[in-house]
């Protein structure tokens, strides 16, 4: 078993830094809505042009708080290792590399745009132009970003509101176009078919991809860090929710080894928001610190109730165990423990997801870390 980190005090952290990129994509495409009406001349009516610019501005000065804040709940978080590198430079992340490095290039642009904006009045008019430009690029970067990256993007809500912020976009520029009669009729045709079809595109992506099971594995997840229903990242359900009830929530808890020679026993004893867990492995110690030829059994215990989920591990992989428990005269209900790869051999953190679809399965089903 891989080692783990200790951190009983992350759920914070891993909230903040979902929270703020989902607010943070949502301000992006509000900025670029204005900065798209400010470059046709438009405002609301009673508006001066000058209120419409400064919040425009304002609005850009807040995504980069969240900016800030996003990325450094993120690098703080011990579940999720990005690593401080690839904060700048893209695709060099052990993190599903492809999809953090378009939001790395993303954030690349936007700071490209305030270092230029800071010094305008030292730089070639066109310079900055080009720059200001180059920066409009952040926003569809941002947006593959949060759907191939972000771990909600399987909540129906969420996705409505990434789709939103998408397809207000899509509204401002063909709007823009429309009235973009200097154009040449055959480009403004062309780029009115493209715009519109940039929405069809995406929906069609997210529905072979970031919507599908496995996405995780298949966007570059390390198999430590994936959680099998990824899309609901940690704790779905609150402490409200029945006993039994499919859930993802963070686990963490201690990890305890006993006997030795030829046969070891490692307990993994710990808590989610809705119960405990405790699971036993017994097998051949290796030099590397981990069990061969293991085998065990697990047990589950919702808050609040009497009944004890108990079965046997039917996947064992490094830092993933596959559970398939059973209450009392109840059905099976396949469960599964990730377990994060960074900590000490004795504090655990990682995700436990119980209940639902394939989560007994092997990683090549996993979904969203």
């Amino acid at each position: 078993m891989a080692p783990l980190v200790a951190s009983l005090n992350t759920n914070g952290l891993w909230y903040l830094a979902r929270g703020s990129g989902l607010v943070l994509l949502g301000l992006l495409s509000l900025n670029l809505v204005l900065g798209i009406a400010i470059q046709g001349g438009w405002h609301p009516p009673g508006w001066p042009r000058f209120v419409v610019q400064g919040l425009h501005r304002n609005l850009a000065l807040l995504a980069v708080i969240l900016l800030v804040i996003h990325v450094v709940t993120i690098e703080l978080d011990p579940f999720v290792p990005v690593g401080w590198w690839a904060v700048l430079v893209p695709f060099v992340s052990p993190y599903r590399p492809l999809w953090l490095g378009l939001g790395t290039l993303s954030l690349d642009l936007l700071l490209a745009v305030v270092a230029t904006s800071l010094l305008r009045g030292r730089l070639r008019p066109s310079w900055w132009r080009l720059t200001h430009w180059l920066g409009y690029l952040s926003w569809p970067l941002a947006v593959v970003h949060s759907l191939g990256t972000g771990t909600d993007t399987r909540w129906t809500l969420v996705f409505v509101y990434e789709m939103a912020c998408v397809g207000l976009v899509v509204a401002a520029v063909l709007f823009r176009l429309g009235r973009a009669v200097s154009t040449a009729p055959g480009w403004r045709a062309g780029l009115i078919l493209a715009t519109a079809a940039a929405p069809v595109a995406v929906l069609a992506w997210a529905a072979s991809g970031p919507l599908q099971s496995g996405w995780a594995i298949r966007a570059g997840t390390p198999v430590t860090a994936v959680a099998s229903t990824g899309a609901t990242g940690s704790g779905t359900g609150g402490s409200s929710a029945a006993p039994g009830s499919p859930f993802v929530a963070r686990f963490t808890g201690t990890m305890v080894e006993s006997g030795g020679g030829t046969l070891a026993t490692l307990t993994i004893s710990g808590s989610v928001p809705l119960g405990s867990l405790q699971v036993v492995l017994t097998g051949q110690p290796s030099s590397g610190g981990e069990l061969s030829n293991a085998s065990g059994t697990a047990s589950y215990r919702p808050a609040g109730t009497a009944i004890t989920y108990q079965g046997p591990i039917v996947n064992l992989q490094r830092s993933l165990v596959g559970m398939s428990l059973q209450a009392p005269g109840g059905p099976v209900v396949p469960a599964q423990l990730v377990l994060n790869p960074s900590s000490t051999a004795t504090r655990v953190v990682g995700e436990l997801s119980f209940g639902t679809s394939g989560s007994a399965a092997s990683p090549s089903s996993g979904d969203d870390g």
